[in-house]
């Protein structure tokens, strides 16, 4: 039983998870709108379904006696363009659906030079689940992120 008890007690919650590697409520999953199908192959995605979850009432945990097992692909060197290309193309989605005026803090991404897609079905999702804003994130779910204050707005 004790050994229960210090398991129940190590389960902590996390603003984000590390890749794809997770356990969610089949059910749950889909009524969260699943990955963005809209994004490509590789990056991104688990900053995406983290910022869903806590935006949109949901809450994720990290279990330290969990055990997963990942296979990851042998990166080659004429793919790391490509996955680079994914990853900025993805980081602009889940930027432009869920960061609000902090969007402007991925400079280094081109943010309104770089396409992303369509995002319109991801944004209606947003509405529909009644999502918090990004702002509400970084007080509440990560407010020990030190980022600096957004420039003031020009009337």
């Amino acid at each position: 039983m004790s050994q229960l008890n210090h398991h129940l007690n190590s389960i902590m919650p996390s603003p984000t998870m590390a890749g794809g590697i997770f356990a969610i409520n089949r059910r749950y999953f889909f009524e969260i709108g699943q990955y963005d199908s809209g994004m490509n192959t590789w990056g991104g995605e688990n900053l995406e379904i983290s910022f869903r979850i806590w935006m949109c009432g949901g809450k994720l945990f990290i279990i330290p006696c969990s055990r997963v097992g990942h296979i990851s692909r042998k990166m080659f060197s004429h793919k790391a363009q490509e996955f680079m290309a994914s990853l900025q193309y993805n980081s602009l989605r889940l930027a432009h659906v869920w960061m609000d005026e902090y969007k402007v803090r991925i400079s280094n991404l081109n943010i309104g030079i770089i396409r992303y897609g369509n995002i319109s079905e991801r944004v209606e999702l947003r509405k529909t689940l009644g999502c918090k804003s990004f702002q509400w994130y970084l007080d509440n779910i990560y407010p020990e992120l030190e980022i600096f204050p957004l420039p003031a707005k020009e009337n």
